[in-house]
């Protein structure tokens, strides 16, 4: 694969943004080169900037991983920084570490980026890092004092803009086709939605979607901004069915006893997935997670058979035989100079959920056949696009309106912030 040999040629002489619109296969190359390094025998760390992303790439957050706590600047860690035979072990294991990837960027703050590099300065990290995401998506999250004018980093907000981003400097690959559609039209709007360009062809595009009705009548997967449709949705066509409620629940084993219930709680809302699975014969139901061959996370089903053992699902005309699967939650450790994921506990659940609604922020990653896109609570810039970008057509895509000009709501859910514009223009990127 060419893509991924540019991919480990870079990472021998200079650090790498990977980058690329939803759907060109990021995470997948990801894991591709995680692969690669560990059967080379390298030594790889993987973290996520928030705890979906740590899920999805199979690593720690980067605040776990780095020990970084409640502080918000290199200020506060110089100040607040006392356990110190934690760092210890977390700069023998940097000092030991060839690749460094870093998920989800894009929700990397500028102030987080310099705690990040003052965490590789003190422990004389000497490998590669690959940084991973969209600055056109999510950005990062920042509480109100961190807004204020007198804040230590200013108006500097994204990872790019910190100094350290300039000290790394690193080469940036981005990915330009598609994996997910095949509708070259359709990517061709999907990508001025992401770059937040919007004229007379992307407006009228879309409201023809808004007349595309005929997508109800295919039994679709309605995206919603917030949960409380996407429950009320999904209990009541669970209601609808005549048939017997089986109730799944899923089994936690804590192998470190000593683990804080607040990191138990948070990584149980990563996992995207229910403790409490409700589910009837002839419900609908959605993949939450990729088992190559088998199948991927937004792959709709239906109930066919409930066991305790494993359910039995339809898809496509073919019956597959669904286990449990195991979700971990790791913690690096570092043993006679190997990196080695120390699991803290493990979770097994049924991967799936019902299918008949979902929140946007939770369909990411997926790839959805039969799409509505539900956008009348629309609260951040970048969902549009996300929920958007989750069809696999746009034959079988539908847009929900109701609350008024529905062009001047499109303008204003596609904005993108000038600086993220001006990175991109500016960029020397390599595409692929």
């Amino acid at each position: 694969m060419k893509e991924l040999q540019k991919i480990k040629d870079i990472l021998k002489i200079n650090h790498l943004f990977l980058t690329g619109s939803s759907g060109v296969g990021k995470s997948y190359l990801t894991a591709r080169l995680i692969e690669e390094y560990k059967k080379e025998k390298k030594q790889v760390v993987i973290l996520g900037s928030t705890g979906i992303s740590a899920v999805h790439i199979g690593g720690q957050t980067i605040h776990s991983f780095f020990a970084f706590g409640i502080c918000k600047n290199t200020e506060e860690l110089l100040r607040y920084d006392k356990n110190k035979k934690r760092l210890k072990e977390l700069y023998g294991i940097l000092q030991n570490t060839n690749l460094l990837v870093i998920d989800e960027i894009s929700m990397v703050s500028a102030a987080l980026m310099e705690m990040i590099r003052y965490r590789l300065n003190a422990s004389g990290f000497g490998g590669s890092i690959l940084f991973v995401g969209d600055f056109f998506q999510l950005p990062p999250v920042r509480k109100a004092d961190e807004v204020s004018a007198g804040s230590l980093f200013g108006d500097e907000v994204y990872a790019f803009e910190s100094s350290a981003w300039q000290n790394y400097n690193p080469k940036i690959l981005e990915l330009v086709g598609s994996k997910r559609t095949e509708d070259r039209h359709f990517f061709s709007i999907l990508n001025q939605v992401r770059k937040g360009e919007i004229d007379e062809k992307v407006t009228l595009f879309f409201e023809n979607l808004r007349q595309n009705r005929a997508v109800m009548a295919l039994n679709p997967t309605i995206l919603f901004g917030r949960n409380y449709e996407a429950d009320r949705m999904n209990k009541e066509r669970l209601d609808e069915i005549k048939e017997e409620p089986r109730v799944l629940e899923a089994e936690l084993n804590l192998r470190e006893k000593s683990l804080h219930q607040n990191r138990i709680e948070s990584w149980y809302k990563a996992l995207n997935i229910p403790l409490k699975l409700e589910l009837k014969i002839g419900a609908h139901i959605l993949f939450c997670v990729n088992k190559w061959g088998k199948y991927y996370n937004g792959e709709r089903g239906v109930v066919r058979g409930i066991f305790d053992e494993y359910l039995l699902i339809e898809k496509k005309d073919e019956l597959i035989k669904v286990e449990p699967y195991e979700f971990a939650l790791y913690e690096n450790s570092l043993e006679g100079g190997e990196i080695k994921s120390k699991t803290l506990a493990t979770l097994k659940q049924f991967p799936l959920k019902l299918a008949y609604a979902i929140t946007i922020h939770k369909s990411q990653g997926m790839s959805i056949e039969n799409l509505v896109c539900d956008i009348d609570n629309i609260f951040e810039k970048s969902q549009f696009y996300v929920a958007v970008s989750r069809a696999v057509s746009a034959k079988n895509l539908y847009i929900r309106y109701s609350r008024g000009d529905f062009d001047t709501y499109l303008r204003r859910c596609v904005q993108v912030d000038e600086r993220v514009k001006n990175f991109y223009k500016s960029a020397q990127a390599i595409t692929l």
